[in-house]
């Protein structure tokens, strides 16, 4: 009961029964009045005996004995009022501190309040119990402080369950302690915020895998970056990151190079685009668009280099009919020039016929002189046409080698530029055939060789750390990862053994399979759903688990996304999506399922698999661990 409601309800009593002395003072006398006031006051009844002496100073007005026992008595009980108000103080404050269990504090103001009234019963007997409390505590303190303060540590590095476990632990040994509840309330809510913030980080991170998938990297990116939001360290958030920003280097880089040989080739600079064809093959190898735009550059450029080559036969000939031209002009001004000797000579002979005996001596040799100097000009002309086409042979020739030696070096640099150094070693000796000791093709070759010696050295130092991190992911049973690592080893075309080991994991795999849910083809048409069912797996192993599905597009000129989803009786829990390539090779997919929380964290009983778009013929589907 509230000591202070109980402390008022005598007070009030106190009213009534003054009320009822006034009623009787008629019948009592002064000194009786008096006495019974004086024993009330010696009883510390202090507001009993200020009623009677009040009854006194009514017999006897202004008494000055019995107005100093009242104004006595009203000290007293003012005094008593402050006196309760320090009680219920402390009172007040130890049932508040007993109420949040903090029993030491509360026992300090439960021993304040008793100073107050030593005697109070409801006070004396909350202190026994505290002390009581505290005796008991005593001895489990150890052991609960412990708990506490370990759940604390493990809130606070957010390991939940552990946290959770260590509360129930302070719980048990204090049921009636409020705290560690407090705390299991908190640790289980932070553990389901987490919970959700996991849910929100693996959704934005299937978000950005399929982006990635459909090679739209600045969403992929983006997607990353509010799953950094969530976990900062995530590593894999940060390696995907560096990949999907790489990879979208290299695709702005190939968008580049594309764009430049579209243009080149709608200006018909056939030479030049495919070159930037193969610039973008080199940085997206086996890149089916580039790849197509050569072939169909291939006879655009023969063509070209015929009426090339027509062209200049065509000029060709019109030097040499040139030529031809100004020989016959040489030697029809040279035949005028006999012609007019020959009138001139006739001239000269009708002029001289009187000399004509003497002249025609002279005549005659110098006819034979002329025509002796005709015969030397048709000499000279010929010798003059074949000394004009042997020079122009050998600067057609010079021309030729020039051409080839220049096709060469822009081969070489081209292949330089695109970083394939063989290609333009190659090129650059080719060059030196036409062009031998060349100083510019020499400096060239032996930059492209350096160049290429890196490279492999620089392949071969990436081959290692591939192989160090597929080893190292494969010691620890962490497939996927080690798969992946295999892969790029693998496509660095340097030894078999990454491709040993693909097929090793495969074998492990295979070996540990929990269930075989497919093992003959069936075909799903556009948007079909097959769903394979099977029993829960133990909770045990669930995070070494593994989806193998074997694939194969029976129309490999279309690429799609085939999903696959899990889910239990309460419906579906998650899932990933497959890109099908365009081939009809049947390609082997291996899925490390265990590492996605609803995988772990549900009993899923069901894969269901959906193909978008395309039919898809589904082969082998198993569920697997990694041991």
């Amino acid at each position: 009961m509230n000591k202070k409601l109980i402390f008022s309800l005598l007070f009030g009593a106190s009213l009534v029964l003054s009320a009822n002395f006034a009623q009787a003072q008629n019948a009592e006398s002064y000194e009786s009045l008096m006495q019974k006031g004086n024993e009330k006051f010696n009883a510390k009844d202090y507001i009993s005996a200020k009623t009677y002496f009040e009854m006194a100073l009514k017999q006897k007005a202004n008494d000055p004995t019995a107005k100093k026992k009242l104004d006595e008595s009203v000290k007293k009980i003012q005094e008593d009022g402050a006196r309760q108000e320090i009680f219920y103080a402390h009172l007040d404050a130890g049932d508040q501190l007993y109420g949040q269990q903090k029993y030491e504090e509360a026992l300090t103001e439960y021993e304040a309040a008793l100073k107050v009234f030593p005697d109070d019963k409801y006070v004396g007997g909350q202190a026994e119990a505290v002390r009581a409390i505290l005796k008991e505590r005593q001895d489990k303190q150890d052991a609960y402080d412990t708990a506490m303060s370990l759940g604390e540590s493990l809130l606070t590095e957010e390991n939940f369950d552990a946290a959770i476990m260590q509360f129930e632990t302070a719980s048990q040994v204090f049921p009636g302690d409020k705290l560690p509840k407090e705390k299991l309330a908190e640790a289980r809510q932070k553990k389901q915020l987490y919970e959700e913030k996991v849910t929100r980080f693996d959704n934005l991170m299937e978000e950005a895998r399929q982006f990635g998938l459909r090679k739209n990297y600045e969403a992929a990116i983006g997607k990353l970056d509010q799953a950094l939001e969530l976990f900062p360290n995530d590593l894999e958030a940060k390696a995907k990151r560096e990949e999907y920003q790489a990879a979208k280097g290299v695709t702005d880089r190939y968008n580049g190079i594309i764009a430049e040989a579209d243009r080149l080739y709608e200006a018909k600079s056939y030479k030049e685009a495919k070159s930037q064809y193969q610039s973008a093959l080199a940085v997206v190898p086996g890149d089916a668009y580039s790849t197509d735009m050569i072939t169909r550059l291939d006879p655009l450029i023969a063509q070209q280099d015929a009426e090339e080559a027509a062209r200049i036969a065509a000029e060709q000939e019109a030097a040499r009919l040139a030529a031809e031209a100004e020989a016959a002009r040489l030697a029809a001004e040279a035949e005028a020039a006999r012609i007019a000797a020959e009138q001139e000579a006739a001239r000269l002979a009708a002029e001289a016929e009187a000399a004509r005996i003497a002249a025609e001596a002279e005549a005659a040799r110098i006819a034979a002189e002329q025509e002796a100097a005709r015969l030397a000009a048709e000499e000279a002309a010929r010798i003059a046409a074949e000394e004009e086409a042997k020079r122009q042979a050998e600067l057609a020739a010079a021309a030729e080698r020039q051409a080839h030696y220049d096709d060469a070096m822009n081969a070489g640099n081209q292949a330089m530029s695109a970083e394939k150094f063989a290609e333009a070693a190659t090129h650059y000796q080719s060059a030196l055939t036409y062009k031998p000791e060349d100083p510019t093709a020499t400096a060239q070759l032996a930059a492209a060789e350096k160049a290429e010696n890196d490279r492999l050295s620089a392949l071969r130092a990436q081959y290692n750390a591939f192989i160090k991190e597929g080893d190292a992911n494969f010691k620890s049973n962490t497939f996927d990862k080690a798969i992946e690592a295999y892969t790029k080893a693998e496509e660095l075309g340097l030894e078999t053994y990454p491709t040993e080991m693909i097929a090793r994991i495969g074998e492990i795999i295979e070996q540990n399979k929990l269930y075989e849910l497919n093992n003959s083809p069936i075909l799903l048409a556009a948007g079909e759903a097959k769903r394979f069912d099977f029993n829960k797996i133990d909770v045990a192993v669930r995070r070494s688990n593994y989806i193998i599905i074997k694939v194969r597009n029976p129309h490999p000129e279309k690429t799609f996304p085939m999903i696959v989803s899990f889910g239990g009786a309460g419906g579906k829990n998650g899932g990933f999506v497959l890109p099908i390539a365009a081939t009809e090779d049947e390609k082997t997919f291996i899925f490390r399922i265990g590492s996605q929380y609803k995988w772990f964290s549900e009993d899923n009983t069901w894969i269901e698999i959906i193909s978008e778009n395309n039919e898809v013929e589904i082969g082998k589907l198993e569920v697997s661990r990694s041991n």
